[in-house]
């Protein structure tokens, strides 16, 4: 049995739990990750990179694929269950995860860390303070007030038997009654790459919102375009969750160079070269990125999102969310802000 288990599901949270080891040696000496492998190809190859890393820092990790059918998802979390119930510390990538939330019950852990899996610590943090049950920002749907505890995750955090609670989180939150605050400051990628190497042009990073269904397609294609011919981007980088038409698409409009990333956009960009500028829409690199190229004169501009490009039937949850997280990523980190292009007649379908 391992001291400190964790449980990650995505690239990001586990680059997340490698900076947590970094600035936690004590703690990491235990350290045993479990990885529950992603089910598309770009978040696999990520985490295998990233997984590389973490053998070379000689921190023990083993994959789980818990997504290959009902029979072998329940043998796994049987596995994982037993690794659980030893553990007397859990660092944990995901909370609304629906497989973490079904291991939980084995857990006696004394201290739960919770590291970042983007801006979606930003709505975790609310939730759990307004001891609302946990449902994804996207999904839409409004969160319950349950028993005022926060649903069965917010009970199981608020045991007696939980000693320490803590974000490790690069975002600006407020914790929770009884949690902690460490700040994530990205030191093992800046300690570990660079320095960084920027290339002549702009780099525009890819979002998921045409496939969360946040943001109307052909809006967003008709935006990137005009980004692309104002802001001179020659590179578009393509989010993990990003559809193989929309990225062909994308590439015949505007002739922007598609490129994959094997490795989160945050060690990417100290490993490979990186444009003077990188432009993004609302989402967790405009906080990570400013932190991570700190030392680098690369830029780091926000691209606001019109309402008109919000799909018809969004609910108002998702649309305040992603109001919420520009705001946060402009005060916080100073961004320069890249007015929308108004052309198209609003949405109207998903």
């Amino acid at each position: 049995m391992t001291e400190t288990l964790a449980l990650v599901e995505s690239p990001a949270q586990l680059l997340n739990v490698l900076e947590w080891a970094h600035v936690h040696p004590g703690e990491a000496s235990s350290l045993g990750i479990a990885v529950l492998q992603p089910t598309d190809r770009h978040s696999r190859e990520q985490v295998r990179r990233l997984c590389r890393f973490a053998s070379q820092a000689r921190l023990v990790w083993r994959r789980y694929e818990v997504r290959s059918g009902a029979v072998s998802r329940a043998h796994t979390l049987l596995r994982l269950g037993r690794s659980v119930s030893g553990a007397q510390r859990l660092v944990i990538g995901d909370l609304f995860s629906r497989t973490v939330q079904a291991l939980l019950p084995f857990s006696k852990a004394r201290e739960v860390v919770v590291v970042d899996d983007g801006t979606a610590t930003t709505e975790l943090v609310t939730l759990l303070t307004q001891g609302q049950s946990l449902s994804r920002w996207h999904q839409g749907e409004a969160p319950r007030k349950s028993d005022g505890k926060g649903g069965s995750v917010g009970r199981w955090l608020s045991r007696d038997t939980l000693e320490r609670f803590a974000f490790f989180t690069c975002m600006p939150v407020s914790p929770p009654p009884g949690a902690l605050v460490v700040p994530n400051e990205y030191r093992w990628t800046r300690e570990a790459f660079g320095p960084v190497r920027v290339h002549g042009g702009a780099d525009l990073a890819g979002s998921s919102l045409v496939e969360t269904g946040i943001i109307d397609r052909q809006h967003y294609l008709e935006a990137i375009g005009w980004i692309a011919r104002s802001r001179g981007a020659q590179r578009y980088l393509a989010h993990r969750r990003e559809s193989p038409e929309k990225l062909r698409e994308i590439a015949a409009r505007t002739g922007m160079e598609i490129l994959h990333p094997e490795l989160p956009m945050e060690v990417m960009a100290r490993v490979e070269p990186i444009g003077h500028t990188v432009l993004t829409f609302a989402s967790t690199i405009a906080y990570t990125l400013p932190i991570v190229l700190q030392d680098s004169p690369v830029r780091v501009e926000l691209c606001e999102i019109d309402d008109t490009w919000i799909t018809e039937g969004t609910a108002a949850r998702s649309v305040d969310f992603l109001r919420k997280i520009s705001t946060l990523a402009v005060d916080r980190h100073g961004l320069a802000k890249v007015p929308p292009q108004r052309s198209l007649p609003p949405a109207r379908n998903a």
